[in-house]
Formats: structure tokens, sequence, C-alpha cells
């Protein structure tokens, strides 16, 4: 039966997107065809098959999800989204410290979605790659969290806060220290702006490199297996990336200390 189950939820593209469709609430089987653009014949035998394992009822024309299906699908989803993670750049995850992101998070990497890998040019290499601060720069409340000091924070954070946007720095000691001792005119400076804030946190409570969230795009970087770094983010515009992405940045946020003067 289970072993059934299994090939019932996975070996059907047009199973799996059913299911994932009527997680989304109740379906007539016009909304069924219009939505996943099938023909009434082939999707019908993929609903004989669900209703057959209990996976899905019917009840007055309407096809949902059944007590059991409400389970499933829902992991089904998850771990579908975690292997398109994984598979969209496998030569990328299988190199990079997954294990610096923390247990709860990384059981949720899946979160992030449709995510496109930018890196600087070679010019730009101490730098954010053009895209993302092109994005940064159309943001209107930026949240960074960094354990990897980049010579373009300074200036970047500065030139945010000072047009007026909303920025939130959450830095290991390592980077706050570098600042204070080689950017300290600067880091006064971005305290006194309006829309600024600093939080300092232990070096051992984050061990990814950065990772950016905006209103509008999340951004994640890790370190190598080898403890290398390369300048590199994972750039996504999924709203379940920047929730996820929220949701990280306020985990670190919640181990630090804010800095208000220097």
């Amino acid at each position: 039966m289970e072993s059934s189950l299994l090939d019932v939820l996975f070996l059907s593209e047009k199973r799996k997107n059913l299911l994932l469709l009527l997680l989304g609430g109740p379906k007539t089987i016009e909304e069924i065809k219009n939505t996943l653009d099938v023909r009434s014949s082939p999707i019908m035998t993929q609903i004989k098959i669900l209703m057959k394992q209990d996976l899905i009822v019917e009840n007055n024309r309407l096809y949902k999800l059944s007590s059991i299906g409400e389970i499933l699908v829902p992991k089904m989803r998850a771990i579908l989204e975690t292997f398109n993670v994984f598979d969209k750049n496998h030569d990328y995850w299988i190199n990079q410290d997954m294990t610096s992101i923390p247990p709860e998070f990384l059981d949720e990497i899946g979160k992030l979605g449709d995510y496109i890998e930018v890196n600087p040019d070679r010019n730009h290499v101490f730098e954010y790659p053009k895209e993302v601060v092109k994005h940064l720069s159309e943001s209107e409340k930026v949240m960074i969290s960094s354990s990897f000091f980049l010579p373009i924070y300074p200036s970047l954070c500065i030139e945010l806060a000072a047009k007026g946007t909303d920025i939130t720095l959450v830095f290991t000691e390592y980077v706050y220290d570098r600042m204070l001792n080689d950017y300290k005119k600067e880091l006064e400076h971005f305290l006194n702006l309006k829309y600024t804030k600093l939080y300092v946190c232990n070096n051992n409570n984050m061990k990814i490199a950065s990772s950016i969230v905006t209103e509008k795009f999340m951004a994640l970087s890790l370190f190598c297996n080898s403890g290398i770094y390369y300048n590199h983010n994972l750039v996504s515009f999924d709203e379940s990336a920047l929730k996820w992405g929220k949701e990280l940045f306020d985990h670190y946020k919640s181990m630090a200390r804010p800095i208000t003067k220097v």
C-alpha cells in the first residue's frame, strides 16, 4: 500500500499537478480542465486513480483533497520544492557548506523557489553583482545580515539610507570590528541617518556568508565546503523566498545586540 501511494503521488505529472491544484481548495471538473489545460477523458482517468487511493473525494460535483490528501499533499509539495532547488543548480549545492544554514531553515530550503545565481564581473569582484545593486536601489526596505565583509558595505549602506531607504543590518563581531577599525567615520554617518539600524551578533551565531531581503527580492550567499568564499548571490523573487529570507534575518537579529553609537 505504501509503495502504491508513492507511485500514485510521484509518478505522474498530471496527478501531481491535480493534487497541487486541489491544495488551493475544491474545484469543479471544468475548473480543473481549464486551469491544467487538459481534456476530460485523460484527467478523469487520473481522478479515478486518486479517488481509488482515497487521496481525493467528490461531493456535489466538487473535487477536493481527502483527509489523507490534506496530510500528504503539503508534504509532497515541500519535497518537490526541495528537489527543484537542488536540481536547478546541483553543482553549486554539492560544493557549498549547507550546514551553515540553521537546521529549521535548511528544512525549508525549497522555499527559495525559482532562484538564479548571479556573480559580479571580474572588474568588481569585491562588490555586489550589478543585478543585486539594482534591485537594492529599487527597494524601500532592506535587511542585510553578513558574516563576511565586503568593501562596498559602507558606501552602499550610506547611499541607500541617504535616499530614505529603511535599512537594517545584522553583522557578526568580525564584520562590525572591521567597520569600526577601518570605516569608523562612515559607520558614525550611517548610524546618524534617519532610517538605519545596526545589530551585532556573536561570530558563532551566523555561519552563512550573507543574506539580503527586501520587499522585492531576497539573496543568499554561502561559503564553500573548503571554507573559501567566492562572491555570489542566489537571488529569488518568489513570495515564499521573501518570507523564508525575512524569517532567517529575524533569526539572526534575535541573537544580536543593537548598536546606536560608536
